[in-house]
């Protein structure tokens, strides 16, 4: 069987939803219309609105609640403060063809002062899912976004969870945490959508200490791992590629 690509975060999202472990661990998640935008917004005080298929943080568009009545919406080139009733309008003339969902917004963690997540490759190349690579990635100043094509940069995971979370302890937790989300995941993924047999897993740390599972993508990209300079992650995931390009 070829490996399988599966497009569509929110079927993917719906998915995961199924595992009562993971379920705890997902942001909420609609379509986007006129009632859940201003149920998410009642609900969350930032919402993310993003394209149902698309890579990169491309199309994303991050909404603030604001307590003056009014809402920021932020894009990746600029912000602007509008009513409510300007909002849905808005948002429509940045939005493309595909179907777009809202997603409650993750406080996340910062390094440096910069906003974080994780990015974790998960690869099947043979009976069993291992955690090919993981790696933290920082936002460019200024952005809200972590995308590599978003200006985002790659750090060690360690040397952040360090500087993050003051015990080491703590940091040793999260990292099993990481571990233990992004196995189960994968499976859950993997009876959903046999043939799937590669994963990106962006998973958030927010300033709680808790993690959140943003996204999926069967087909991830890994220029983040060639910053690093150590190379073994980057050298395993071609190495598997290689091997399940030449099987599968």
């Amino acid at each position: 069987m070829p490996i399988r690509r599966v497009q569509g975060k929110m079927r993917k999202t719906k998915a995961i939803q199924t595992h009562p472990l993971l379920r705890k661990h997902i942001p909420a998640s609609q379509w986007l219309n006129a009632k859940s935008l201003r149920e998410m917004l009642q609900q969350h005080p930032v919402v993310f609105v993003k394209p149902d298929t698309g890579s990169g943080g491309k199309g994303i568009i991050r909404i603030r609640r604001l307590p003056d009545q009014r809402f920021q919406i932020c894009t990746s080139r600029n912000c602007k403060n509008v009513k409510f009733h300007e909002l849905l309008p808005a948002i429509r003339k940045q939005m493309r063809s595909s179907p777009y969902m809202i997603q409650q917004g993750v406080h996340l963690a910062r390094y440096n002062g910069q906003a974080i997540d994780f990015r974790i490759i998960m690869q099947k190349p043979r009976n069993r899912w291992q955690i090919s690579g993981k790696v933290v990635r920082v936002a460019a100043p200024g952005r809200f976004l972590t995308n590599y094509h978003q200006g985002g940069r790659a750090a060690p995971v360690e040397r952040v969870l360090q500087r993050v979370l003051t015990r080491k302890s703590e940091a040793s937790r999260i990292d099993q945490q990481l571990n233990i989300l992004s196995h189960t995941t994968a499976e859950v993924l993997d009876r959903h959508f046999p043939g799937i047999r590669v994963l990106g897993l962006d998973i958030a740390l927010d300033r709680s200490k808790r993690l959140w599972i943003l996204e999926a993508n069967t087909n991830p990209g890994t220029m983040l791992f060639k910053q690093l300079p150590d190379k073994s992650m980057l050298r395993r995931i071609q190495r598997n590629r290689q091997y399940m390009y030449r099987v599968y």
